[in-house]
């Protein structure tokens, strides 16, 4: 090849070569694939980037190993080798579907879960951090160019059948679902939090940077009050409730009273969580509908005349009250939930497969409430059978377990870092809570499922850096074994 070609040609190579590169375009693509004016162009940009993230990862896989330095990469191999077989046993239906969200699957598990199998922790980290930062920004225009179009039309309107600024009584912005625009802005204020403790720790929180977050924070946070989602006010209870056991029983001492203080303290603290948080939306809610209602201007009254017909005025909107119009607070997943029982008795060992849902509830059941069933492991379960949900569910107790005993065992590297291991933790822990009551868990094509494998990947990294530390510091391990784990953990941190 033509050396001067080849120079022209290296940045390119470069660009299409880097996680980093794949990653960010591929958690934007998602990101803004919920805007109303976009999202029918998401399907195709998503089937370029996948081809490219493919291809990417037989790269990494093959020539640099990558694959090796993964945590549980037995377990992921496995469920995604009976995902395949799933898919191969009914592949009459929705084969190459199917497929294809096995693919994601994958994509999911190595570019974001594997964040942490960077040989260089640190700068997995620093990229990361410019990543959530530019998904805050992007995630707070959104948010303040809903709440403009509220003010400017407090009753919503409609363009091509997609709903903007409210719809069914509660705010929508410019996304389609309310549920959905819940999430974008509960990620903004978790995002803020998150990002908070990574820069105040390393000391580059400046004072335009605490005025910036403050800003994010108050709009993602009106955004998420006005949407009313049961599902983010459960998410943000039980963050909250996360952060308290984190504060009560990091220090604890295995003796009976104290035991039987902290768990009754725990306990009030989850009140008081969930009883501040509940009454906070109930006020805001209330507060800013009544400025709609007083903004309102009155018709002027206009007295009868005899004889002359006066046309009467259309009838105006009823009033945004922010609150749900549908009183049944499960909103019908109790019922869908029970139809999965019937598709599970049919196929318990290997399930259907996630794009044949549908097809098999219209044959088996007589048809499905919705086409999914709203519940993360129930869809999982159904999917890919008994074998499958065992599978993720020790790949997650795995996970689990390594966060956990992180945060608490290695407190002191945690401080160091802000806490922000611990931040991240609790938002895992809320959003398992979340996707109970969601399908975002793994086989849902959104920036949802990408965001959570992206916080995951986040947190291995900060385990892998404390678990170096903690085996260069061991005084037990023979001098030759230190010397090496000394150089891996100096390679680790470059």
């Amino acid at each position: 090849m033509n050396p001067a070609l080849k120079d022209k040609l290296r940045p390119l190579c470069r660009f299409f070569g880097s996680d980093q590169a794949f990653r960010s375009i591929y958690i934007c693509t998602f990101f803004l694939a919920s805007l109303c004016l976009i999202r029918d162009y998401f399907y195709i940009a998503a089937g370029v980037l996948m081809i490219w993230g493919t291809a990417l990862a037989a790269y990494k896989i093959i020539v640099r190993k990558q694959l090796s330095r993964m945590r549980n990469k037995r377990l992921i191999v496995m469920f995604l080798g009976f995902a395949v077989l799933t898919n191969v046993i009914h592949c009459k239906t929705h084969f190459f579907d199917n497929m294809y969200i096995v693919v994601y699957m994958g994509l999911c598990f190595f570019f974001f879960y594997g964040l942490h199998a960077g040989k260089c922790k640190s700068r997995c980290r620093r990229e990361t951090a410019m990543l959530l930062d530019f998904l805050l920004a992007g995630t707070t225009v959104i948010m303040t160019a809903g709440l403009v179009l509220l003010v400017m039309y407090p009753s919503g309107f409609e363009i091509g059948g997609d709903a903007f600024a409210i719809h069914e009584n509660r705010f929508v912005g410019i996304i389609f679902n309310a549920n959905v625009t819940a999430f974008y802005s509960l990620m903004g204020i978790i995002i803020c939090n998150i990002m908070w403790a990574m820069k105040n720790a390393s000391g580059r929180l400046s004072i335009v940077g605490r005025i910036w977050y403050i800003v994010c924070f108050s709009v993602n946070g009106l955004a998420l009050i006005l949407t009313d989602s049961n599902d983010a006010l459960l998410f943000m209870i039980v963050y909250g409730c996360f952060i308290a056991f984190y504060v009560l029983f990091k220090g604890f001492r295995p003796t009976v009273l104290n035991l039987v203080f902290r768990i009754i303290a725990f306990a009030l603290a989850c009140i008081i969580i969930a009883s501040a948080l509940i009454a906070v939306r109930t006020l805001v809610q209330q507060g800013v509908a009544y400025l709609f209602t007083i903004s309102k201007p009155v018709a002027p009254a206009v007295q009868s005349v005899p004889g002359v017909k006066i046309p009467q005025p259309a009838p105006s909107a009823p009033p945004t009250t922010f609150e749900h119009q549908n009183t049944n607070i499960d909103s019908g997943r109790f019922v869908i939930w029970r139809q999965s029982v019937g598709l599970f008795k049919e196929f318990p060992v290997f399930g259907i497969g996630k794009q044949n849902i549908v097809d098999y509830g219209k044959y088996y059941l007589g048809g499905l409430r919705y086409g999914d069933f709203h519940n993360g492991l129930i869809t999982i379960i159904i999917s890919y059978g008994l074998v499958g949900f065992f599978i993720f569910m020790v790949l997650a107790i795995a996970i689990a377990k390594v966060m956990l005993k992180a945060i608490f065992r290695y407190r002191n590297e945690n401080r160091r870092d802000g806490r922000v291991l611990m931040y991240i933790t609790a938002f895992c822990t809320a959003y398992c809570a979340y996707s109970m009551f969601e399908v975002a868990l793994l086989v849902d094509l959104s920036y949802r499922v990408l965001i959570f494998w992206l916080m995951i990947g986040l947190a291995l990294s900060y385990t892998d850096s404390y678990e170096r530390r903690a085996l260069l510091h061991h005084e037990n391990l023979p001098l030759r074994s230190r010397e090496i784990y000394a150089f891996a953990a100096q390679y680790a941190a470059k």
